[in-house]
């Protein structure tokens, strides 16, 4: 059993419990974080208790974020892999509510910085220190039906991509993982079948690749697209 620690958001659903059971299974100690309670503690209550800390609070809540998180790494004394999985998603592009898009920049931004903040100290006391920050391939390519969320995604890719170059000076190494559409709740109305998407396995794989690398190998962004089929005639 191992003694590293990972702390992953968003981890009640989606791309996040599944990363979260990942770890679980590698042997790592776990810290979740999702806004709902009841889900994240079902979700929990399948784990062993004694590696396993939730905290149910929404990644915007800066100060409950910063209490809490603050006083759990100080209990484990270490962190070894960040995750920021937490992310909502809006449709729209010029005519998008500017409610909707703030709120998009606080969760899909503003909030993952602020954990990178708060993480990077105890990150620092690990020998194999980890961010891995799930944005979209949206974040690299151009939609213009869902321009608001691109642009949440595009600011993620580079404020990860620039504390990449920060941080690996200093013993981190941060990934964006830029994935297409993947088979979670959040591509309900996506209009694509559940083959024609990503799997929330091809993400625990992704991540498993990147840290299977040499100690000197380095991946900075990783894009993973999904195969378009041909349409048939009508």
């Amino acid at each position: 059993m191992s003694n590293k620690v990972a702390l992953i958001t968003g981890a009640s659903r989606g791309i996040g419990l599944h990363l979260a059971r990942h770890f679980y299974a590698a042997g790592y100690h776990l810290i979740l974080i999702a806004r709902g309670a009841e889900a994240l503690n079902a979700f929990a209550s399948t784990l062993d208790p004694s590696r396993v800390q939730t905290l149910a609070i929404d990644v915007c809540d800066y100060p409950a974020v910063a209490q809490q998180v603050q006083q759990t790494l100080a209990a484990h004394s270490r962190l070894d892999v960040l995750i920021n999985a937490a992310g909502i998603f809006r449709a729209g592009s010029t005519q998008t509510p500017l409610d909707d898009f703030s709120d998009m920049l606080a969760t899909n931004v503003t909030a993952i910085h602020h954990l990178c903040q708060l993480c990077t100290p105890w990150l620092l006391k690990s020998q194999d220190g980890r961010i891995f920050n799930l944005a979209s391939v949206s974040g690299v390519q151009p939609f213009g039906s869902v321009a608001s969320y691109a642009a949440s995604k595009h600011a993620l890719v580079g404020y990860s991509r620039s504390i990449a170059r920060e941080l690996g000076t200093q013993g981190i190494k941060v990934t964006t993982l830029c994935p297409d559409v993947v088979d979670t709740d959040m591509a309900q109305g996506s209009g694509l079948a559940s083959d024609e998407m990503l799997s929330t396995n091809d993400i625990c794989r992704a991540v498993e690749f990147v840290m299977s690398l040499s100690p000197a190998a380095v991946v900075e962004q990783l894009t993973i697209g999904r195969q378009y089929r041909p349409r048939k005639p009508v």
